[in-house]
């Protein structure tokens, strides 16, 4: 045991002799003079652990590889090296967990804090490393030049405990605070327009929002304090913080620059009878038919009676004459002879007339029964006399059944006896009435109906003969016409716009391209330290979000640039999940329904994320404050041509397998009015909006030759059905994209374009790529000058000129010099343009607005080498 102890003193003096020797080495080396008690404090804490903020750049973060980076990390360094000592860096999950780490003193410093009164109540600070001004940021349109008193009940979004929540909530009591995890949230829910403000350093806001791509958010003021970040250590170890002040001040400022610089920055016809007209006379004439012989009938039996009469008196007066003048009886005979012949007669006329009545009545009774369409007789309270055998197969009744029933008992309409005979009773004696309604089936089903009323006499009473057709064929047939005429409405209309709509887009184009062009060359040009910096900044990103606005018209329209890829629907949905969780409400739940095995469809990825993003966005505002949920289902239908003719599509497409996106939610709903006018351009029920989300997507929806279903009643939610054509084969992966490469060309480039502004800005782009350039203002002139200079290596010619339009001028360039090297650029989309030349010998495709970036690809890709300089 003695042995031991005496190994472990010798041990411990060891330790300490040369832990004394590498300090004073360091010491030494770095030329930073620490006092005896500093030297032995730092032997007694051999272990200093630094917990960075894990996602806070460009300050401080670790990277993909789990390395510390950023700002504050290189000063970290930098203060290593100076002092000769070594800080093991802790990796947490996230800014709350070092902060509860740090006050456990289970970590001993802090990489980046801002000093505040609060956080002074639990460390100390190093000297400022670095002070970056705080800002005020809002969506595009906003007002500026706020302070923080102009927040006051305003919804404010701050990351948790982050410097600027904990002064709002201590300064600004009344400014409504809207706490979230991380800067990537906050500037989303700034930018989806869920919180009004967001307040940050610049260099962070800046940084995160580049990062994200979003455009539409704008400074708007200025904190009237300042981020200025040092290094914060435990409460409790002061002689630490007298050490790293020393080792700070010995950091020269070309050092500390350096260090800093990398990081930060803020920055003719006939008339034809109709078959119902034909029906109608018919029945007319069986009407008249039937009434002389009635009116013959009658006629006759009067006839009988009288004649009947004549004879008994004839008889009376011929016992007479045979008492009387019995002498006479041949005379008599002759006259009885006479007389029965004319009996005779009588009666066979008489015959002849009751068997062309019984034979009138058969061809009425095969007419009535042999009508193609149910016919009833019934008398005036509506009780039903007479029905044929369609009117009992049509409706579903036995002949005797219908005997026993009102016209009211199939009527769905007039359904009332009372009601029944009195309309009866207005029909007009001489005219036939035609009218719809609605008759009953026996087993409860309904049709619509066509009834052609008229006046008769039955059976010597007053009655009515009605034909009723069934026009459900007839309804449809017009249903589907005025649907098609509606389809063809709207797909005119929409036409026009989108004509209207590329037109215009085109033209801002023209016009941004001048704007971005020559804010990327003033950027080159003005130094880093230059005032100007940040307006060009802002220009650039007004100009982005021009650009935008134009390619959502040109996606409204139809002719939006895209890049078909063979993709899978439902994984293009998971890697979406975070950026749609935080586009919408907290209150709303996401849930995914998404089916397996699911083919590929050839789509432009950027633009079906377009559609869902819109679709999920639009569904979290109907749902509003309220907690619900929205579905995303996916799914493979087989699609036939009746499923298809409700849908939302302006061309027709195809019979066949088509893959469904699917976006249903718990919100408000759409009364009719509305759901007709969603996907037309400019209308919103938002009072914000633009109107171009929706009808950017039926525009999408078209381009790829698919279809979109809308199912929504007031309070019951609503559900977007999209149909995507199947593709063939398997998805494929995604394609890293190359480093850009830093190129320049040489020789000479003829411009050609109608607009000078445009000319201007391209020439100077063109020499900054290291062309010399040549220009021109329409094809004409495009065409003389390439005749009289023959080193013209490249022509960047304009689609859309008067006199000599683009396509011309390639033409005559072409004939001119078949290995002519042409790059085409327009305005409209890359892909319209792409499919008039494609086979045509195009050297290449370029799309208004253009960066330099972009200019200098598609260059370098028409240049002979084809690659880097």
């Amino acid at each position: 045991m003695t042995c031991i102890r005496l190994v472990a003193t010798a041990a411990f003096l060891l330790v300490t002799v040369l832990s004394t020797l590498i300090c004073t080495a360091g010491q030494a080396e770095t030329g930073v003079a620490l006092t005896a008690e500093e030297q032995q404090w730092l032997q007694r804490h051999p272990i200093i652990k630094l917990a960075p903020d894990p996602d806070f750049k460009p300050i401080e973060f670790f990277d993909e590889n789990g390395q510390y980076q950023g700002a504050s990390a290189d000063m970290i360094r930098l203060l290593e090296r100076k002092l000769g000592i070594t800080i093991t860096v802790v990796h947490l999950s996230n800014w709350d967990e070092v902060l509860e780490k740090f006050k456990a003193h289970q970590v001993d410093l802090l990489g980046a804090m801002v000093r505040t009164p609060n956080r002074e109540k639990f460390a100390l600070f190093t000297d400022t490393l670095v002070a970056v001004p705080g800002g005020i940021f809002a969506r595009s349109g906003s007002r500026t030049n706020l302070t923080l008193a102009d927040l006051k009940g305003k919804k404010v979004a701050v990351v948790s405990n982050y410097a600027s929540h904990d002064i709002l909530r201590t300064r600004f009591p009344d400014i409504r605070l809207e706490v979230v995890p991380d800067v990537s949230t906050a500037l989303a829910k700034t930018s989806l327009g869920m919180v009004d403000f967001y307040v940050e350093n610049m260099a962070n806001a800046t940084f995160y929002a580049q990062q994200a791509g979003i455009t539409n958010l704008q400074l708007a003021g200025k904190t009237d304090f300042d981020y200025r970040w040092g290094i914060g250590i435990r409460k409790d170890w002061p002689e630490l913080q007298g050490i790293l002040n020393k080792g700070l001040a010995a950091i020269g400022k070309e050092e500390r620059s350096g260090a800093l610089q990398k990081w930060l920055y803020v920055d003719d016809l006939h008339w034809a009878p109709s078959r119902t007209f034909v029906i109608g006379v018919v029945a007319a004439l069986l009407a008249l038919l039937l009434a002389a012989a009635a009116w013959a009938n009658y006629a006759l039996k009067k006839v009988v009676r009288s004649r009947t009469a004549s004879l008994q008196e004839e008889l009376g007066e011929r016992k007479k004459a045979e008492e009387a003048l019995k002498g006479l009886s041949v005379e008599l005979e002759d006259r009885v002879r006479s007389r029965t012949a004319d009996l005779e007669r009588e009666i066979a006329e008489r015959t002849r007339s009751e068997q062309a009545v019984a034979a009138s009545e058969l061809r009425f009774r095969q007419l009535f029964q042999n009508v193609a369409d149910p016919v009833y007789i019934a008398d005036q309270t509506g009780k039903i006399l007479a029905a044929n055998d369609q009117a009992s197969l049509e409706h579903g009744f036995s002949h005797e059944q219908l005997l026993a029933m009102n016209v009211g008992d199939l009527d769905a309409v007039n359904c009332d006896a009372d009601k029944v005979a009195d309309q009866i009773k207005a029909f007009p004696a001489s005219a036939p009435v035609t009218f719809e309604t609605v008759h009953r089936r026996s087993d409860g089903t309904t049709f619509p109906a066509e009834v052609k009323v008229r006046r008769i006499e039955f059976d010597k009473r007053p009655a009515v003969i009605g034909v009723a057709r069934n026009i459900s064929e007839r309804k449809k047939a017009e249903e589907e016409r005025i649907r098609l005429e509606q389809q063809l409405l709207h797909a005119q209309k929409l036409e026009s716009l989108g004509v209207l709509a590329g037109g215009i887009a085109h033209d801002f184009n023209n016009i941004l391209t001048s704007i971005i062009g020559n804010a990327e060359l003033a950027h080159l040009r003005l130094g880093p330290s230059s005032p100007a910096l940040e307006n060009l900044q802002r220009i650039e990103a007004s100009a982005v979000r021009a650009a935008d606005l134009a390619r959502q018209m040109l996606a409204y329209s139809g002719k939006g640039r895209f890049v078909i890829e063979s993709i899978d629907l439902n994984r293009l949905l998971q890697e979406m999940g975070h950026m749609l969780h935080v586009a919408i409400s907290k209150k709303v739940v996401l849930k995914y329904h998404l089916a397996e095995q699911l083919p590929a469809i050839e789509v432009d990825a950027t633009q079906i994320r377009q559609i869902v993003m819109n679709l999920v966005i639009n569904a979290s505002e109907a749902i509003g404050d309220h907690d619900g949920v929205i579905a995303v289902s996916t799914g493979c239908l087989e699609c036939r041509e009746e499923y298809l003719k409700d849908a939302w599509l302006i061309d027709p497409i195809p019979e066949g397998s088509y893959v469904s996106l699917e976006v249903s939610d718990t919100g408000c709903g759409m009364d009719k009015e509305t759901l007709a006018r969603i996907f037309d351009p400019f209308f919103t029920t938002k009072f914000t909006g633009r109107g171009l989300g929706m009808a950017a997507v039926l525009g999408i929806i078209r381009s790829h030759k698919g279809a979109i279903k809308v199912y929504s009643e007031p309070g019951k939610g609503t559900c977007f059905k999209v149909l995507l054509p199947a593709a063939a084969g398997e998805p494929s992966e995604g394609v890293v994209e190359a480093e850009p490469v830093l190129w320049r060309g040489e020789g000479v480039v003829l411009l050609v374009d109608d607009e000078e502004s445009i000319r201007s800005t391209g020439s100077e782009l063109l020499r900054e790529l290291g062309f010399e350039v040549i220009t021109a203002a329409d094809g004409c002139e495009a065409l003389e000058i390439y005749r009289n200079h023959p080193a013209i290596a490249l022509v960047l010619l304009d689609l859309t000129m008067p006199h000599m339009d683009g396509e011309q001028c390639f033409r005559e360039l072409r004939q001119v010099d078949p290995a002519v090297r042409v790059i085409m650029s327009s305005g409209f989309s890359e892909h319209e343009v792409s499919q008039k030349f494609a086979g045509k010998g195009l050297a290449g495709l370029i799309q208004k607005p253009y960066k330099l970036s972009s200019l200098r690809e598609v260059l370098r890709a028409a240049s002979p080498g084809g690659g880097p300089a």
